[in-house]
């Protein structure tokens, strides 16, 4: 220190030295005030930029925080969405019929966040418990708060699958008497399947593989003989969920929107075993355009007919079943063992010739008189026998216009009558026709009413060219008799739906059946009268390419079974004589609680009906309309919804 202060003065005038030699002054420097403000500046900017630096870190960590607060509520709520379907799909809790119902109501959720979640139906008065007229819609409302006042509420719309989603599906893998029905002779199938019960192959040796299945294959429990099918969508899905098929309560709710349209319909008089059926349902499609085609918007009708007598032609008549053998002793063959061969008695086949451009049976088997004084029983029918042979004979279905002398449209005959329109409107073209006060429209725009289902308080044939969207319901048996197809194919539509393409479902309490019947079925007579078991070959009555094969577009549901009318061969019939009715080419599905039997095998011999099912999938986003859902929800869409001063009361009511 003493050193320190003893050196300053010297310094002090060795400073002022140096200043006399240059020149200087003790004038103050102008770039003293200049460094000072530059060092200023310098150190402003630093602080600047470090309290930017620190603010950036401090804002990024309170963006992080805020982040991960509103992932914790999102996820939250999805998983409110989730836990409520599921509790759905469970049966746990159901989504009412109208209004809304609370599942949770505030339930704490682990970051001290609480939930309430309601769940509510989408669509019409009409899209009740288990069926809507395009599926069941309904919508999932959460909303989650946390302890600091952050709300949010999302909402999820839902729908339920509907049966029309498989193209096979079965409850039961046996028929209703017990006995194992087996996938067999390459039977396909083009669209998805599932069984609640055991799938079963045949494994024969011929052909291979048995069966051809397309798409995914699901089951409650497993497949036997897997080896001798081929699975194209992979292998089959094993103990998967058993899916119940829905109640009969479905028809109560099928029947009131039926009977708004005025499509409520019942049989006059019900006669005879379970596959008859003594109404009939015949879509027809007028060509209102000219185009050559009957897809147009008003180009759909159907018609009803109705017997009212069973005696006059005979119970079968209204689906041209071969009628009851007469009771008429003289016609009984000569030591026969057997009844007459009641195929030369059909009110419902004769030849076909043309009147005035129009086709026309002028005469049926039933009508043609037996030759007197015969001494035989085919000398007596030689008649009948020369008509069943003739080339251009034909089989129609009772009422059908053909079986007029004049071949025109008329309201009743012998055994019953066509129903007259008693609701909607047709345009002045379909009025002008001999059937137009017979013909009901299937567009919504002649009956405001109309949403798409015809229902029968009864057994129905049901047949024809389907121009729209339709389900027929019975609660009883539904009649496959002739052909049913859409007028556009759903093997040009599938790659392309629309929510307006034509689609036809079936809705039967019990049984859906392939009809046993002359139009679909080749018939046979005997050639001589020897204890009348001599027939002539089969004889099929429809001459089109495709026959004895059925073309059958529709989405089938019956909660018995689907199958073919007399699908055994007769006691004691030899297999040389059993006969194959041909395929069954259907596009569209089959849902049923027993599998059911279309044929009896002996080796590779087919008595009765083989299949062939294609898949609709049109009917995945487009289902016939008000067909009954498997019930799983599953989930389409979801939304965000302003959560300030959300109320469900006001949300759900404001619908």
């Amino acid at each position: 220190m003493t050193r320190l202060r003893r050196l300053e003065p010297l310094l002090r005038r060795r400073a002022q030295r140096a200043r006399s030699v240059t020149g200087a002054t003790n004038a103050p420097s102008r770039r003293e005030g200049y460094a000072l403000l530059l060092v200023l500046m310098v150190t402003l900017v630093a602080v600047a930029l470090a309290l930017a630096a620190a603010t950036q870190a401090t804002s990024v960590t309170l963006i992080q925080g805020s982040s991960d607060r509103a992932t914790l509520l999102d996820d939250a709520a999805l998983s409110g969405i989730e836990l409520v379907r599921d509790r759905l799909n469970s049966r746990e809790d159901s989504v009412p019929s109208e209004g809304f119902a609370a599942i949770e109501s505030g339930v704490s959720v682990d970051g001290g966040i609480t939930r309430s979640t309601w769940v509510s139906r989408l669509g019409n008065a009409d899209s009740l418990s288990s069926n809507g007229e395009y599926g069941v819609q309904a919508e999932i409302v959460t909303r989650v708060n946390d302890a600091v006042g952050n709300v949010i509420v999302r909402r999820a719309e839902i729908y339920q699958e509907s049966f029309g989603r498989f193209a096979a599906f079965t409850d039961r893998g046996r028929g209703s008497n017990g006995a194992l029905l087996w996938w067999a002779l390459g039977a396909q199938a083009q669209g998805p399947v599932h069984s609640n019960d055991t799938i079963w192959v045949w494994n024969g040796a011929t052909p291979r593989p048995q069966a051809i299945f397309h798409d995914r294959v699901t089951t409650a429990r497993i497949v036997q003989n897997k080896t001798a099918a081929e699975f194209r969508r992979g292998a089959p899905s094993e103990r998967s969920a058993v899916i119940p098929l829905p109640s009969t309560a479905e028809f109560d709710r099928l029947r009131s929107i039926a009977a708004r349209a005025g499509y409520l319909f019942t049989p006059s008089i019900t006669v005879g075993d379970s596959a008859n059926a003594t109404m009939r349902i015949e879509f027809v499609g007028v060509d209102l355009d000219g185009d050559g085609a009957t897809t147009g918007e008003q180009e759909g009708y159907f018609r009803v007919y109705d017997m009212t007598d069973a005696a006059a032609l005979g119970i079968g008549y209204a689906i041209a079943r071969p009628p009851v053998p007469p009771t008429d002793a003289t016609l009984v063959p000569s030591g026969a063992a057997t009844v007459v061969d009641s195929m030369l008695f059909s009110p419902n086949c004769g030849v076909v010739s043309t009147v005035s451009g129009r086709q026309v049976i002028a005469q049926t088997f039933r009508q043609i008189p037996v030759v007197t004084g015969g001494s035989s029983y085919l000398a007596r029918m030689t008649n009948k026998q020369v008509a069943f042979d003739n080339a251009s004979a034909r089989c129609v279905l009772g009422g059908d216009e053909r079986l007029r002398t004049n071949g025109v449209f008329t309201a009743t005959d012998a055994a019953g009558r066509w129903l007259p329109r008693t609701s909607g409107s047709v345009p002045a073209a379909v009025a002008a026709r001999p059937d137009g006060a017979f013909l009901w429209p299937l567009s919504p725009s002649l009956n405001s009413n109309f949403r798409g289902v015809i229902m029968v308080e009864g057994r129905v044939a049901v047949s024809g060219t389907v121009r729209g969207r339709v389900t027929v319901a019975s609660r009883t048996n539904i009649i496959i008799p002739e052909n049913l197809v859409q007028a556009t194919s759903p093997a040009i539509t599938t790659g392309n739906c629309r929510a307006d393409d034509d689609i036809v479902g079936l809705f039967a309490g019990q049984y859906i059946l392939y009809a046993d019947n002359s139009p679909q079925v080749p018939q046979r007579r005997r050639t001589s009268d020897a204890g009348g078991s001599n027939w002539t070959a089969r004889k099929d009555f429809d001459p089109s390419p495709t026959r004895p094969d059925l073309s059958l577009h529709a989405v089938m549901l019956a909660l018995t079974t689907i199958g073919a009318e007399n699908p055994n061969a007769p006691a004691g019939l030899p297999v040389a004589q059993w006969v194959n009715r041909g395929t069954v080419r259907m596009i569209g599905g089959q849902i049923q609680r027993f599998t059911g039997q279309t044929g009896q095998m002996s080796g590779t011999t087919l008595h009765g009906i083989n299949e062939d099912l294609s898949f609709n999938r049109c009917a995945l986003p487009f289902p016939p309309p008000y067909f009954p859902t498997t019930g799983r929800w599953s989930r389409s869409q979801l939304f965000e919804v302003n959560p300030l001063s959300f109320s469900p009361t006001t949300f759900f009511n404001g619908r």
